[in-house]
C-alpha cells in the first residue's frame, strides 16, 4: 500500500526561511571546533587550513543539505547548479559589482594594507568561496526554491519567495551586526543584507541558477578580504548601503515584474515535489531521517559548543562575548606597539600564581616576578592570530592545594595581530 510522504517540518515556512538557514551557521561553528583542534594539531594556528578551517565547515554542512533533501523529495530537488538559464543569471547578477568595486576603492582611498604571500591571498579567496556558495545554496537554492513549492498555489507566490527569502537573509545578520553597539548601523546593516537578499531572490526565480549570485557573493567577500581595515563603518558607507539597498529592492521589483510571472512559473513547474513513498519498498525516508536525527543532535551539540565559547570569553558569529569588566584588584597596561601586555595582580608574602594560558605558543609569557604588593606578568603576541585569548590566574597561599582567589582576563586583537582590548 502507497504512503504519501508528509513533510511536516519542510512544509512551514518559518522552518524553511528562518530556522534552517540560523542552523547552518551554528552547526558551521560546531564542525569548525571539530575541524580546528585537527588542523591546529596538523599545522599550526597559522597554518592554511586553520586559516579557512570555517569555510571548510561551511561548505561541508552545504554539501550534507545537498546530499539529504532528494531523500526527501524522491530526488527531485534542484538547487540549482545545473539546468535553468546560466547566461541570463549572470548577466542580472552583474549590477552587484558594484558591491566588490566599492569595497576596492576604499582599500585605496583609505591605503588599507593588502594581505601578502600566497597563503593569505588563497586564505582571502576561500574567505570568499567558503560563504558565497554555502550561504547562496542555503538561502537561495534551499529556502526560495522550498517556498515556491509551499506557495504554489498561492497568488503573488513570486513576488512572496522573493520578500521572505530577502528579509530572513537580513535577519540572519541582525545579531551579529548588533555587536557594534550602534543599534542605528545594525539597522542599517539589516536593510542592506535585505536587500541584497531579494535582489539575489530575484535572479534565482528569474533564473534558476545559482551561479551568477554565488559568483557576485564570491567577489564581494573576497574584496573584502583582500586588506586589512582597522577602522569602522564611516558617513560614506552608510550612505553606500542607503543607496545600494534601495538600487537593489528597485531592481528585484524589476526582475520578478508582472511580464516575467509567466515565464518564472514555466521555469520553475517541477524540480521540487513530494512524489509518493512505497514503505516497504523504499529506504530513502528512512535513510533521510537518520540522517536527519544526526543533524539534529549534532545541532544540540553546537549550542553547547555556543554557550561553552561564550563562557569562555570566544566571539562567536551571532553572540559576540561581551567584555565583562576586570576585577578591581587587576592592572594591566598595553605596549606601544600594540605586542606586549603588562598585568599587575595583588600579592602577599608566601603567594604562589598558577596560570592557564588558552593560547601559550602565540601569547608567550615572556616575565613574571614579585613588584612589591603585586606580582607582574608581562606577556608578548607572537604572531598575526586574532583570536581571543583566555588568561586565568590562581592565587594560592603556602601549600594551600586550591586556589583562594581566581582572576579571569581576557585579550582581544586587532586584524593586524595587536592588542586592542583587555576584559574580565
Amino acid at each position: 500500500m502507497e504512503k504519501f510522504v508528509k513533510h511536516r517540518f519542510l512544509n512551514s515556512v518559518l522552518f524553511t526561511a528562518l530556522f534552517v538557514p540560523l542552523g547552518f551557521f551554528l552547526l558551521r561553528d560546531t564542525i569548525a571546533a571539530i575541524t580546528g583542534i585537527m588542523f591546529e594539531s596538523i599545522g599550526g594556528k597559522e597554518s592554511f587550513l586553520y586559516q579557512i578551517n570555517e569555510d571548510i565547515a561551511r561548505l561541508i554542512i552545504a554539501g550534507l543539505l545537498i546530499l539529504i533533501m532528494p531523500l526527501f523529495f524522491r530526488g527531485k530537488c534542484n538547487f540549482g547548479f545545473k539546468g535553468g538559464k546560466l547566461a541570463l543569471g549572470i548577466c542580472l547578477a552583474l549590477p552587484e559589482l558594484i558591491v566588490p568595486v566599492w569595497n576596492l576603492l576604499q582599500i585605496k582611498v583609505y591605503e588599507a594594507p593588502l594581505v601578502t604571500g600566497v597563503a593569505a591571498v588563497a586564505a582571502a579567496i576561500m574567505h570568499g568561496i567558503g560563504p558565497g556558495v554555502s550561504e547562496e545554496v542555503f538561502c537561495r537554492g534551499f529556502t526560495v526554491s522550498n517556498l515556491m513549492r509551499i506557495w504554489k498555489d498561492k497568488p503573488n507566490r513570486i513576488f512572496r519567495c522573493m520578500l521572505v527569502s530577502g528579509v530572513s537573509f537580513g535577519l540572519l545578520h541582525a545579531l551579529n551586526a548588533i555587536a557594534t553597539g550602534d543599534v542605528f548601523a545594525a539597522l542599517i546593516q539589516v536593510i542592506y543584507t535585505a536587500s541584497i537578499g531579494m535582489l539575489d531572490g530575484a535572479i534565482y526565480l528569474r533564473s534558476r541558477n545559482l551561479w551568477g549570485v554565488i559568483l557576485m557573493h564570491t567577489l564581494t567577500d573576497v574584496s573584502a578580504f583582500l586588506a586589512v581595515f582597522e577602522s569602522n563603518a564611516t558617513g560614506m558607507d552608510i550612505i553606500f548601503c542607503v543607496f545600494g539597498s534601495l538600487l537593489f529592492i528597485a531592481l528585484a521589483l524589476y526582475l520578478i515584474r508582472p511580464a516575467k510571472r509567466a515565464e518564472i512559473d514555466e521555469l520553475w513547474a517541477e524540480d521540487w515535489s513530494f512524489g509518493d513513498e512505497d514503505g516497504k519498498k523504499r529506504i530513502s525516508a528512512k535513510v533521510a531521517a537518520i540522517l536527519t536525527a544526526v543533524l539534529v543532535v549534532t545541532f544540540a551539540a553546537s549550542l553547547g559548543v555556543t554557550i561553552y565559547q561564550a563562557k569562555m570569553g570566544y566571539d562567536i558569529p551571532f553572540f559576540p562575548a561581551s567584555e565583562n569588566a576586570l576585577d578591581k584588584d587587576v592592572q594591566y597596561q598595553i605596549g606601544g606597539d600594540g605586542k606586549e601586555l603588562t598585568i599587575l595582580l595583588p600579592y602577599e608574602f608566601g603567594g604562589k600564581y598558577d596560570l592557564e594560558n588558552s593560547d601559550p605558543e602565540s601569547f608567550v609569557l615572556k616575565e613574571s616576578r614579585e613588584n612589591g604588593d603585586t606580582y607582574l606578568f608581562v606577556f608578548s603576541h607572537e604572531g598575526t592570530s586574532t583570536e581571543k585569548v583566555k588568561i586565568t590566574f590562581g592565587l594560592r597561599l603556602g601549600d594551600m592545594s586550591t586556589s583562594i582567589k581566581n582572576y579571569s582576563v581576557s585579550v582581544s586583537f586587532k586584524d593586524d595581530g595587536s592588542i586592542s582590548t583587555v576584559g574580565g
